[in-house]
């Protein structure tokens, strides 16, 4: 189950977001699906992959999570270990300051494809004042 923030409104509540849930033939994903659009001034402390069933590419399985256009920034191709179920985590302090933001995940693979495989992603965040 998604969970929507209680009031990102609010300036100094850190708040921990299921921002979606991607597996390996979700449409769209080797290009980056955009998983929530966070308002204007806002601070993203933590993102979090959790492999609730292991990617099973041939040669490597990719999952990265971002805001730039690789999608790569908040997790990037070294922070997850997408053929192992389990949390994987990085601690940031990134400022987005004046546009809303959008959060995006992509999971690429090489080799035979993957039949497998599927990712929650969570982000911890916190409101600014604008």
């Amino acid at each position: 189950m998604l969970l929507n923030a209680y009031d990102l409104g609010k300036c100094g509540i850190e708040q921990v977001l299921c921002v979606g849930r991607v597996s390996f033939d979700t449409k769209g994903i080797a290009d980056g699906v955009v998983l929530v659009e966070l308002p204007e001034n806002i601070i993203i402390t933590k993102a979090v992959a959790v492999i609730k069933t292991p990617f099973n590419a041939a040669t490597t399985n990719v999952l990265t999570v971002g805001v730039n256009d690789n999608a790569d920034d908040l997790l990037g191709t070294d922070d997850v270990t997408e053929g192992t179920a389990g949390a994987y985590q990085k601690d940031m302090f990134k400022i987005y300051k004046g546009n809303k933001v959008n959060v995006r995940a992509k999971y690429t693979s090489t080799g035979d494809a993957a039949t497998a495989g599927e990712a929650e992603i969570y982000l911890n965040v916190v409101r600014i004042p604008e």
